[in-house]
């Protein structure tokens, strides 16, 4: 006989067990940082000519569903090439479910070229879509449905957590800020 018994009853004290440890390990890696994936460009080295940002804010900090907010951060370039803004969505917590790391976009393009410093101001409209993933062919059984696996309900309630950084004309990218927003 196994650590859980036989039969049924030992599967399904398994995969609790595997469950639990799953829980656990992807908890560690949120924790440190590690299940959160990169973008596709990695910051340049801090040097001459390397765009730096700071002081990154969403206001208002708290939003309608739907609403629009306006995103701010301070830059400097000493070149005054800053070419490309680009926005990430680090994290996101909706219905008690965390996701990290979706993939970065372009925000504007060559709009603060030619200024060595000054503060960045993009507005943007911010709306949480709940995806809902299709059941098991054991869950439809039981509850007598199917879900869509397309099917979304935009605009509900949640936090975001969004990530900006910029590219200069050499490819240099600046470092990376994060500020959140809730949608409520």
């Amino acid at each position: 006989m196994g650590r859980y018994g036989t039969g049924e009853r030992a599967m399904r004290g398994l995969r609790l067990h595997l469950a639990e440890r799953l829980c656990v390990t992807v908890a560690l890696l949120v924790i440190s940082g590690c299940a959160i994936a990169d973008f596709d460009l990695e910051p340049t080295e801090a040097g001459p000519g390397v765009p730096r940002i700071s002081n990154f804010r969403i206001e208002p900090p708290v939003v309608d569903r739907g609403g629009q907010t306006v995103l701010r951060f301070d830059f400097r370039d000493d070149d005054g090439d800053v070419m490309d803004v680009y926005l990430g969505v680090r994290g996101e917590v909706k219905d008690f479910t965390f996701a990290t790391g979706l993939a970065s976009t372009l925000l504007s393009r060559g709009r603060y070229y030619g200024q060595k410093e000054g503060t960045a101001a993009e507005a943007i409209t911010i709306s949480i879509e709940r995806r809902f993933a299709p059941l098991t062919s054991e869950e439809r059984e039981y509850q007598g449905l199917a879900v869509e696996p397309e099917r979304t309900q935009q605009e509900i309630a949640g936090i975001r957590i969004y990530e900006v950084f910029v590219v200069d004309e050499k490819g240099q990218v600046s470092n990376r800020l994060q500020a959140r927003v809730t949608v409520q």
